[in-house]
């Protein structure tokens, strides 16, 4: 395009530099035949400007139409760049969305396990207030087989009777009397009579200072074995008698 724009920039030149004075001269003779040739050459200086307007537009045209181009490119370029970003944005929600759903999943699980955990506690509370059972809780201070010590938070201690149907748990497994150790931390339901607390469930959480004791033959003269032998000190005294509910050690 560009070639042919010079090509007939030149010849508007050559055409109107030469015959700029001939057509004067032409315009001015009586010869009609003169004359018309010299307009006929006005005609075509005037077709070959407008021609050269015509390319000055065409290549201002172009230029324009490069630049439009251009920014089409660099706007198309943006708008990956944005859309790739869009995408990662998406992306990042949608793994918080799944980890909020999880989180809420198992808060929901733990709300509901507590929640059961605080009915079955709630019924057996019941459940031992209809049957006038009521719970202690302290350490394991002295153990036989048919008896059981606890020392209560207060300091005071707390006997009670173990017979055929005290249920004994030892680390939440069925277990039995001559399996709980003085030292352990235990939880008793009880039933009160007149002859004495009689233990209905004994549920045992061995501590660590418990595993001493529970491999020895027993730490002070005063401690009876868990099989209810009694010690060879407490062989020779006789047996105490039955103290009132929750008074005497």
């Amino acid at each position: 395009m560009s070639a042919v724009s010079y090509v007939v920039a030149g010849t508007a030149l050559l055409l109107t530099g030469a015959g700029c004075a001939s057509t004067r001269q032409a315009n001015e003779s009586p010869n009609p035949a003169t004359r018309e040739v010299a307009s006929a050459q006005e005609q075509s200086q005037a077709a070959l400007k407008r021609a050269q307007d015509a390319q000055n537009a065409a290549a201002d045209q172009a230029k324009r139409t490069a630049a439009a181009e251009a920014q089409v490119r660099e706007d198309q370029a943006k708008l990956e760049r944005d859309q790739a970003k869009a995408r990662q944005e998406q992306l990042k929600a949608e793994q918080l969305q799944a980890l909020a759903q999880q989180e809420t999943a198992r808060a929901t699980q733990e709300t509901k396990r507590q929640q059961q955990a605080a009915a079955s506690g709630l019924a057996q509370q019941t459940q031992r207030s209809v049957r006038g059972q009521q719970l202690a809780a302290g350490v394991v201070t002295q153990v036989r087989s048919d008896e059981l010590v606890l020392q209560l938070p207060s300091g005071d201690a707390m006997r009670f009777k173990l017979n055929d149907r005290t249920q004994v748990e030892i680390s939440g497994q069925r277990g039995a009397a001559d399996q709980i150790r003085e030292g352990a931390e235990a939880r008793v339901v009880y039933e009160p009579s007149a002859n004495g607390p009689t233990a209905v469930t004994v549920a045992v959480n061995p501590s660590a200072g418990a595993s001493g004791s529970a491999m020895g033959s027993g730490a002070t003269d005063t401690t009876a074995p868990s099989t209810g032998t009694g010690s060879s000190s407490e062989g020779a005294s006789p047996p105490a008698p039955t103290p009132p509910p929750g008074t005497n050690q």
